[in-house]
């Protein structure tokens, strides 16, 4: 177990990572955020979008979900498949984002607790103190894509289903 912060000073290459994404994010407007996505591509590998638009999500929501809608075409497959496969191969060498809740078999009859810390520590709440969320997408990591059992690091899968 451990935290975001916890994995990151264990493989310090991911906080410089972390850092160099979050540098490079400065879109404030759907537009900017395209462009950045556009210029990233044109080197020729989308597995730097992919990092990208991640670190769009976290930072900027409504910008990332904004793009996306004014791109599909063009992002859809840079933030699913076919990259997402290779996403899930390197997932554990990207910074990662407090995006995604984990399940481990010790906590085996004590999913709703896990699910309420989650919601807790992530999720709104509405006018009526209920969480708001609008979708859950559960996957158990296995034979993702084809590419064999990827355990945590197929987060990919259903990160990207939302």
């Amino acid at each position: 177990a451990g935290s975001i912060d916890d994995w990151h000073g264990r493989h310090p290459e991911l906080s410089e990572l972390r850092d160099l994404l979050d540098g490079m994010c400065t879109a404030s407007t759907v537009a900017e955020a395209q462009a950045a996505v556009r210029a990233i591509l044109s080197l020729g590998h989308p597995i730097w979008g992919y990092a990208y638009l991640r670190m769009l999500h976290h930072k900027q929501p409504h910008l990332y979900f904004g793009a996306l809608l004014a791109s599909p075409e063009e992002l859809l497959p840079v933030v699913y498949t076919p990259t997402v496969g290779e996403a899930c191969q390197k997932f554990g060498r990207m910074p990662f984002y407090p995006r995604g809740c984990y399940v481990s078999l010790s906590q085996r009859g004590h999913v709703r607790a896990v699910l309420e810390e989650y919601a807790v520590a992530h999720l709104p709440r509405g006018a009526d103190g209920r969480f708001e969320c609008q979708c859950v997408v559960f996957t158990d990591g296995g034979r993702i894509l084809g590419l064999g059992d990827l355990g945590a690091w197929g987060m990919g899968i259903p990160v990207g289903k939302l």
